[in-house]
């Protein structure tokens, strides 16, 4: 295979990405920290900022009072079960008592009119009477604590909806706060991806291109990754909005690059061979050459084993030549021959020829 690079021009060029992604990575760090920590036009938002306090106070006020009665309500209710519970399970032992008793006279044949008989049931008409009270006292105390829950219901929902426009105003401004954040941080990230582009549009060929890229991969980074933690709930609209923006201009780019070259191409196979020789970079040819490509149209040549053709199939450039002192067979692009070492027919043509071991690159270039 032909290496068109020398060993430490390949060193240098993995040096050159290198330092692009190195350069990248700082810029990555300097850019989190300053995208973290730009100034705010305002303070967040805090929620009790927005409660209707005054409002809110007039209404506890009223509800405190009638709030309190429940709860003695509650507790005399409380209260009166107990005592109910109390008279219902002695009216339950005694009935129990007084059946077994009755029973017992009966077997003896004694009267039901007897004094004690009548003494008894009237103890249990009396636990009877206390229970009914007590049935009674409990329903007032219910029909009392009905008319309060009524009166506390208008007031409970007053309260929730003043909570309600309380959360309601909070949440507008808690938006209107991230607004503001996003566009902050958006106004600083812009302005350095538009830049970034531009660079990489008018300088990634320069000496300067490992600044180029790495300045590039830091503004799409801090555009796509480091906005993500302050994107609002509309932030991916315009995130993945711009990201639909660049895919169609850099396909627009991309499609007019190829008809370019598909023109560039087609005027070069119009030009004479000694021409289109000439305009032909030695680094490129041997690039193209090592993939058994023709240099000039880029199309395959053979594969495998199979032997170098002298001219192209496809648009009939000359690929290989006769040394004309020892008559090796060798690439046409060679500029000197690699039998004898004589410089050959197309190096010398050049006006450059003279000018060392540097020539090829220069008289080809």
């Amino acid at each position: 295979m032909l290496s068109p690079s020398r060993g430490p021009e390949r060193l240098v060029r993995a040096g050159q990405w290198a330092i692009a992604v190195l350069f990248a990575w700082f810029l990555i760090q300097v850019g989190a920290s300053l995208i973290a920590d730009l100034p705010l036009l305002s303070r967040a938002p805090q929620a009790a900022q927005f409660r209707p306090v005054v409002a809110l106070q007039a209404v506890q006020n009223r509800l405190e009072p009638l709030q309190e009665q429940v709860r003695r309500l509650q507790e005399q209710l409380e209260a009166l079960n107990r005592r109910r519970e109390v008279v219902q399970e002695t009216l339950r032992r005694e009935r129990q008592s007084f059946e077994t008793w009755r029973a017992t006279r009966a077997a003896t044949a004694q009267s039901d009119q007897n004094p004690e008989v009548l003494q008894r049931a009237r103890q249990l008409d009396a636990r009877l009477e206390q229970d009914r009270l007590l049935a009674e006292d409990q329903r007032q105390l219910e029909q009392r604590q009905q008319q309060l829950q009524g009166r506390l219901a208008p007031l409970r929902r007053q309260q929730a909806e003043l909570e309600r426009r309380g959360e309601q105003a909070y949440a507008r401004a808690l938006r209107r706060h991230e607004w503001i954040a996003f566009l902050i941080r958006l106004g600083f990230v812009l302005p350095v991806l538009a830049l970034a582009l531009h660079l990489f549009r008018r300088r990634r060929g320069g000496e300067q291109w490992p600044f180029v890229w790495g300045f590039l991969l830091f503004s799409l980074y801090a555009f796509f990754v480091e906005l993500v933690p302050y994107l609002p709930s509309f932030g991916a609209y315009i995130r993945y909005g711009i990201g639909a923006l660049l895919t169609y201009l850099g396909g627009r780019a991309l499609m007019r690059w190829l008809r370019a070259y598909l023109r560039r191409k087609q005027s070069e196979q119009q030009a004479p061979q000694q021409d289109r020789l000439q305009q032909i970079r030695y680094e490129r040819a041997l690039q193209t050459l090592a993939r058994r490509q023709c240099p000039s149209c880029e199309r395959f040549l053979c594969s495998g084993e199979a032997p170098m053709p002298d001219f192209c199939m496809h648009c009939g450039l000359r690929i290989q030549t006769h040394c004309r002192v020892c008559d090796h067979h060798q690439p046409v692009f060679y500029p000197y021959c690699s039998a004898c070492g004589a410089a050959s027919e197309l190096h010398t043509s050049q006006p450059d020829a003279a000018a060392g071991e540097d020539a090829p690159s220069a008289a080809l270039g």
